[in-house]
């Protein structure tokens, strides 16, 4: 049996077969079974995919390092030397979750471990730590589309957990600052340097940053899909949401597709195409608002999987590069300058006009027509302005549009 308090080393190996091999847990097992061990020597296996595969139970002392194993837990990457990119994003998403139960223990490698001529990892698994690890480097960056960041930790796995209710969402290409060094299970808790807001991200979600290899670019539509070639036809690589960040290698488009930096967990940047559409700056931030219509409401959310009130009328700013707070209150206070007087304001509305409630806000589209994510339509919905009125209530404040260009412009 092994003591938790005991872990002192968290041990990453390689199974030293082929690259092309795709072996899983129960090969390992058959394997070692040969060996006249006791199965699989391994806690966790990471599958040329990047599935982890479960070995061993950490209660349960491995055969991994020759006479290290009271103390140790051990890693198998399933290969020799070119470990896939998914496997460099699961053993990051592993060691997370240990060194978030096993605060003490240190990462390093099987060669480096024990007095072997073996050279396995075949990398130095310390050294990549030290890169990886963003409670050391106190920053990192988001490599999933849209990653919940929520109030508290969830108590339970998070698939289960009901009662961490989201903050906001972080979205592919933007900066976290980890602001402690304290774990709660695969949860860190970071400031999303976008917005400043504050609150717990799954470990899984986020890599340290890479240096930058290109303009950095917004995506300015709802959603936008990259592909492995410039061709409509090509293998989707991922979906990006408005407001993520990429880098464009080239500024030179290939059949109106930019070539862009795709920064992986390894370390490894891979590439893809993104229409120029995507990443072009709309003229008008009304139109990136109006474009979400029918998309979901969800609160806290902040892509076109679903969104609140707030974050539409923040990205859609943002998408012309207008920065303004994520919330409804701090919105009002940011834009309280342009607000119109008593005797003015409910009057003569114009498109770009924005109207505040306490904890709601929305666009007018028009003298007649406003736009708002709301839990009544369930969506982001195009109403008169009569209907919004009638149901919400007169606004507590009324934004004037030509007034917050010139405080846009520093007039």
């Amino acid at each position: 049996m092994l003591n938790a308090d005991d872990i002192c080393w968290l041990v990453v190996h390689c199974s030293d077969t082929p690259d092309e091999e795709e072996l899983r847990a129960r090969d390992i097992h058959a394997m070692h079974l040969g060996f006249g061990w006791d199965g699989t020597g391994y806690h966790k296996i990471i599958c040329r995919d990047g599935r982890i595969e479960n070995g061993r139970p950490e209660y349960w002392q491995g055969a991994h390092v020759k006479g290290c194993n009271t103390d140790t837990l051990g890693v198998c990457l399933i290969g020799r030397s070119n470990f896939s990119n998914a496997q460099m994003t699961a053993l990051q998403t592993v060691l997370f979750d240990w060194k978030a139960r096993y605060p003490k223990a240190r990462v390093t490698g099987h060669r480096d471990i024990q007095d072997t001529p073996k050279t396995c990892p075949n990398f130095d698994a310390g050294q990549w730590w030290a890169y990886h690890d963003p409670i050391q480097t106190r920053q990192a960056v988001v490599m999933s589309d849209c990653a919940p960041l929520l109030d508290q930790p969830p108590k339970e796995a998070p698939a289960t957990d009901t009662c961490s209710a989201i903050q906001t969402e972080c979205l592919y290409g933007e900066t976290v600052e980890i602001i402690s060094q304290a774990w709660a299970g695969p949860f860190l808790q970071a400031r999303l340097k976008t917005d400043g807001y504050t609150g717990w991200i799954e470990a899984r979600h986020i890599a340290v940053c890479t240096d930058p290899h290109g303009q950095l670019r917004k995506i300015s539509v709802p959603s936008a899909l990259v592909t492995a070639q410039p061709d409509v036809k090509s293998a989707p690589l991922m979906r990006l949401t408005m407001g993520a960040c990429v880098q464009c290698l080239s500024e030179t488009d290939s059949d109106g597709y930019l070539l862009i930096s795709l920064p992986g967990h390894s370390g490894t940047d891979h590439t893809g195409w993104l229409p120029v559409s995507a990443v072009t700056v709309p003229q008008d931030w009304v139109a990136a608002a109006e474009s979400f219509i029918g998309c979901p409401y969800k609160w806290g959310g902040r892509s076109a999987g679903g969104l609140d009130c707030s974050a539409l009328i923040q990205l859609a700013l943002a998408s012309t590069d207008r920065q303004i707070p994520r919330d409804s209150t701090p919105q009002l206070a940011f834009f309280q300058k342009a607000a119109r007087d008593r005797q003015t304001a409910g009057k003569d509305f114009a498109r770009g006009d924005i109207l505040f409630w306490d904890g709601h806000v929305g666009v007018c589209t028009g003298p007649d027509m406003f736009l708002h994510a709301n839990a009544w339509h369930h969506c982001t919905a195009l109403e008169t302005t009569e209907q919004a009125l009638k149901r919400i209530g007169p606004p507590r404040a009324h934004i004037d549009a030509a007034r917050a260009d010139r405080l846009f412009n520093g007039r």
